[in-house]
């Protein structure tokens, strides 16, 4: 009986395990996780040297954890100018700042911390492939894994190689916040008012620096795409992509630019008004960094500004190996995969993965003048024998459409047009030439002309650029309405 009266309370037990909800600390896994490879290294960094360095440990009295936060800070800072640091500026400064950390560090064990720092970062131990780790994921009940990077280190749009960090390395940076890059730099402003009022200028010279943060995420957005899109036209999907992101940094831009107007007026105001040295001495330092932040929303204004010519430029690279598609781009996506395979499987699969070096579709691609020329080209008049009873009608060019003067007089009406500096289309010539009194040839030769000029290798106004936009009907002819704008720096 006593065997029996135990079993329900053994069930109820375990009906009470089954129903325990578990919370979900997934956000704080994952920002616990993306330190560890930072933590690894503190750990187990006096494990790192050789005799050659001395009595003492490499990294004794070394800081790592300051070296990765100052080498994600150099790459932040590297895509101001260009699309991240190189790994020559990442090392050279990062001995400079390990010589100060410990002045005792000779030129060579210098050079080896930085590397370390940098090797941490890119996962060199492990063969730069991305970090991997397991957490218990309590509201799914099961263990998972998460995959990330720190930092990236891939071509710019001159095939120069640089790092600069992921999404993962700014969430390191920022200190485990897990906020949107929008909410930390607006938290970043108000901490840096309340600083400036309160007289704390070198904290607040410290927030001012932090607070560009996502005009660089933006800028580097941008960068990555139109580099994407040069390396594999067709790869990215503009509206879906590019587009709203665009939007949303033009947003950020307006938003910003009032603040930091307000910001700089406030600094100013307070370095009228400072006496002592030291004061103004942090002021200044403030004020030039606020500028600075001003100057990068202006470079990113300029990057938003030039994207979509940009973005319609390296569309138009046809030369390409492969045509245009959605297949991910060989040098940045599949090499690097083969590259990780065992010997073995490459060998099994050599044959796709040679089969993948091929394009997609064999571009087929016409010269146009040299079909024109082949079409046109008289052949060579052939004797006629005595015993072929046939018959050669001789060659008669066709007759002229336009008549040379006529074709002078229409490309000097269109080129005093195009004198003055603005936009003309096919139906807008169209509307002038006939209220000018052009008749139906002259009409007819003006829209032959225009559609000639579409093509930059064939146009007669160099000084001018067509863009397809619409279409146009009228009774002499139709298609497609060719707008005609000036180009740039070109003049007649």
């Amino acid at each position: 009986m006593e065997q029996s009266s135990d079993l329900p309370h053994q069930a109820m037990i375990d009906s009470t395990d089954s129903i325990i909800e578990l919370l979900d600390l997934s956000k704080q896994q994952r920002n616990l996780l993306l330190l560890r490879p930072l933590f690894q290294l503190e750990l187990n960094k006096h494990s790192i040297g050789t005799e050659s360095d001395g009595p003492q440990p490499l990294f004794k009295h070394i800081d790592t954890h300051y070296l990765v936060l100052t080498a994600l800070d150099l790459m932040m800072e590297g895509t101001t100018i260009q699309m991240g640091s190189t790994s020559k500026e990442l090392l050279d400064r990062l001995k400079q700042v390990a010589k100060a950390m410990k002045p005792s560090l000779k030129e060579v064990q210098a050079h080896r911390v930085a590397e370390v720092i940098l090797d941490t970062l890119d996962n060199k131990s492990n063969s730069y492939r991305e970090f991997v780790f397991d957490y218990f994921h309590g509201a799914a009940r099961e263990t998972k894994t998460i995959n990330f990077r720190l930092v990236s280190y891939e071509p710019d749009l001159e095939d120069v190689y640089r790092y600069r960090p992921t999404a993962e390395g700014y969430l390191v940076y920022l200190g485990m916040l897990d906020l949107a890059p929008e909410d930390a730099q607006e938290m970043m402003e108000k901490m840096l008012d309340l600083l400036v009022q309160r007289g704390r200028f070198d904290a607040a010279l410290e927030f001012a620096k932090r607070a560009r943060t996502l005009s660089l995420e933006y800028r580097q957005f941008i960068r990555d795409r139109l580099m994407q899109a040069f390396r594999a036209p067709g790869s990215v999907n503009w509206t879906k992509e590019v587009a709203p992101k665009l939007q949303d940094a033009r947003t950020h831009v307006v938003a910003r630019q009032v603040e930091d107007q307000r910001m700089t007026e406030a600094v100013r105001g307070a370095l009228l008004s400072a006496e002592e040295s030291k004061t103004r001495q942090d002021l200044a330092k403030l004020l030039k960094t606020l500028e600075g932040a001003s100057l990068i929303r202006s470079n990113l204004v300029s990057d938003i500004t030039v994207a979509p010519d940009k973005f319609l430029h390296a569309q138009r690279a046809l030369f390409r190996a492969r045509s245009p598609s959605g297949l991910p781009d060989l040098e940045t996506r599949l090499l690097p995969d083969l590259l990780k395979l065992s010997n073995s499987v490459l060998t099994e699969r050599a044959d796709d993965a040679i089969c993948g070096m091929y394009p997609a579709k064999w571009p087929k691609v016409y010269g146009l003048n040299a079909i024109f020329g082949l079409l046109l080209e008289r052949r060579i008049e052939v004797v006629e024998s005595d015993d072929d009873g046939g018959e050669l009608e001789p060659f008669v060019p066709p007759l002229e459409q336009f008549a040379p003067a006529l074709i002078n007089d229409v490309q000097a009406w269109v080129t005093n047009k195009f004198k003055v500096p603005c936009t003309y289309s096919v139906d807008e010539l169209l509307v002038i030439a006939e209220a000018e009194g052009f008749n139906r040839i002259k009409q007819r030769c003006l829209v032959l002309m225009m559609f000639r000029s579409f093509s930059q290798a064939e146009t007669l106004f160099p000084y001018m650029r067509a863009e397809a936009e619409g279409r146009f009907e009228r009774d002499i002819a139709e298609g497609s309405n060719l707008h005609f704008s000036p180009i740039e720096g070109n003049k007649l």
